[in-house]
């Protein structure tokens, strides 16, 4: 089977279940984003949304972390 995918091989075939499970998708700012569960916070992993306007925002960048307090 070949999948055709941008998303990574570590998301799709996970090693350990306890390393997805980390993951989750939620909306920030009214955009769809997939965000790691941290201690300070969330930290954007990616841009799920279609709009391509979303990708240009420097708050939705990924690699950025956003309180709890910012939901």
């Amino acid at each position: 089977m070949i999948l055709y995918t941008l998303m990574p091989q570590e998301l799709i075939f996970p090693e350990d279940p306890a390393v997805y499970s980390k993951f989750e998708a939620v909306q920030y700012q009214g955009v769809p984003i997939l965000a790691e569960q941290m201690e300070e916070g969330y930290r954007i992993v990616r841009i799920l949304s279609s709009n391509p306007y979303d990708f240009l925002h420097p708050d939705l960048a990924p690699g950025n972390v956003i309180s709890h307090s910012g939901f």
